[in-house]
């Protein structure tokens, strides 16, 4: 279908959309071949392709995960927030990228975005689908149909012959020892011909340690803090590694039935578009021991025995406002949130490296300010203060900001005075001076905000308003306020050394300064 338009129309906008579904095509020629496609495509119909265009990469479309949560998903987003406009083209190689679901719902998802104004090309048959087409050729419906059939039977097929090798392979190992898959516990090693595993000595010590001090009754935390003090090495390789030891990795470790030779494999099974886990019948003997059975179940049955209740937030929800959000700035390490005492005790951030006795300073943060402070800033700077990413725009802004703060300060203090009894004309000259280089100042703020705006997006614009909308509902939960700050911000420094919180936009620019306390002397 060639495009039509006159010598003055802007060229329709392309989007390519390239999605595998294992590591291993990532590793071969799937991505290349499929975004060369598009660009080949978009040269010969003169349409403008997209640079920031969309990709799932190692993300199945058997079950639909790439258009609930994947980038796919994103694509239509913006389609609904009128980021991407109507009568752009959606560029793919074929139908089973978008969907390999049951024929019926890959169809669907078809008129879907057909219906919003969205030309779908698939690139290998040349196909293209708009809802004119759909509507007037019933054989371009039937074709999709008879594509998403092949797609999902395949898919079915692939996924009946894994069950049946795991099923075979899980045989193995009950009967057999055979190892299963590579993946082994952080203190064993798969022998070089897989027949079995070696035992890194090193690393079994360590937690044949964690099992001897929790077995005197010495606690997770205290635990943890005893390695990272003596200088333990974590388990975990490269990005795997953790910097230091946690106490949910003690935890984990007192737990795994690995440690005396039980392997419990699992069956994976999709529950309401999200994977769920089932434990399967446990195999004795399937790696080597390096804990006492009876040392296992002592510990383990002191846990179970444990009914004190955990200080969590109720299912579902979040307890602290800037969970995932909040970084220290001495380590960048996570902040997370702690209760001073047992019963509704004063919640606090604290340096997750600091509390597990790592090397950062042990500081608190007054998490009830924090909270107060990010709701005043819903009206205010979080609203106010968003970057353009236009660097010139976002440094006539910031000027205009203190010279906002420093003449709100000057009238203050001139008030001051006159309160106090000194109220001759030249003071009282200054001050209409003052208010009326004020008024200027708040009038051309306010038309950078509108000019940040439009240079920022709708997308962003509306993020902001979420945030807006959000923080200044006195009714909003903490898992409101916390959804609505993670959807702008990757993160954000707790600066207590200076009393302010800085937010860093996930669009770029200069981050945002919040203050919730008095800077330290």
């Amino acid at each position: 279908m060639e495009t039509m338009k006159s010598p003055t129309q802007p060229r329709p906008k392309a989007y390519s959309y390239v999605r595998f579904s294992t590591p291993e095509q990532s590793r071969g020629d799937s991505k290349r071949r499929q975004t060369e496609k598009a660009v080949r495509y978009a040269l010969d119909h003169d349409l403008d392709l997209v640079d920031d265009s969309y990709m799932d990469l190692g993300v199945s479309a058997y079950r639909g995960r790439n258009k609930d949560a994947g980038a796919l998903a994103d694509f239509l987003q913006a389609v609904e927030d009128g980021v991407v406009e109507k009568g752009s083209y959606l560029l793919v190689e074929s139908m089973d990228r978008i969907s390999r679901e049951r024929p019926r719902k890959a169809v669907r998802l078809l008129e879907d975005i057909c219906e919003r104004g969205i030309v779908l090309v698939t690139l290998g048959d040349g196909k293209v689908y708009t809802t004119g087409i759909l509507d007037a050729d019933p054989m371009a419906f039937m074709w999709a149909f008879m594509v998403a059939m092949r797609a999902n039977e395949e898919s079915e097929t692939k996924a009946k012959r894994v069950r049946e090798a795991w099923g075979r392979k899980k045989a193995n190992a009950a009967s057999e020892g055979k190892p299963m898959t590579m993946r082994v516990p952080a203190w064993l090693a798969l022998k070089a011909d897989r027949s079995g595993f070696d035992v890194l000595e090193d690393r079994a010590s360590v937690v044949r340690r964690v099992f001897r001090e929790a077995d005197k009754g010495i606690g997770q935390h205290t635990i943890a803090n005893g390695l990272n003090k003596d200088g333990v090495e974590t388990f975990g390789d490269g990005s795997r590694k953790a910097a230091f030891w946690h106490r949910s990795y003690i935890a984990k470790i007192l737990g795994n039935s690995a440690v005396i030779g039980t392997m419990v494999p699992h069956e994976t099974r999709e529950v309401g578009g999200k994977k769920k886990r089932d434990a399967l019948a446990p195999i004795p003997n399937y790696y080597p021991a390096i804990v006492p059975v009876a040392q296992f179940d002592r510990v383990n049955s002191r846990k179970a025995g444990n009914n004190t209740p955990r200080m969590r937030a109720s299912a579902g929800e979040v307890s602290n406002v800037l969970a995932g959000l909040a970084a220290c700035p001495a380590c960048s390490a996570t902040m997370t949130r702690v209760n001073k005492g047992r019963k509704g005790g004063t919640p606090y951030l604290v340096c997750t490296k600091a509390k597990a006795g790592a090397g950062c300073q042990y500081r608190q943060v007054n998490l009830e300010a924090v909270t107060a402070a990010i709701r005043h800033a819903g009206g205010r700077q979080l609203v106010f203060e968003v970057p353009s990413g236009d660097e010139g725009l976002d440094d006539e802004r910031a000027s205009l900001q203190a010279a906002l703060d420093g003449l709100s300060q000057s009238v203050d203090n001139i008030l001051t005075e006159i309160e106090g009894g000194n109220a001759s004309p030249a003071l009282r000259r200054r001050l209409s001076g003052h208010e009326a280089d004020l008024a200027t100042v708040t009038q051309r703020l306010e038309e950078v905000h509108e000019r940040t705006k439009r240079a920022s997006g709708r997308a962003i614009g509306k993020l902001v308003a979420s945030i807006e909308r959000v923080l200044t509902n006195p009714a909003s939960t903490v898992t409101e306020i916390n959804t609505a700050l993670r959807d702008a911000f990757v993160r954000c420094v707790v600066e207590y050394r200076e009393g302010t919180m800085l937010f860093f936009w996930k669009h770029g620019g200069v981050p945002t300064a919040v203050p919730y306390a008095i800077a330290d002397e």
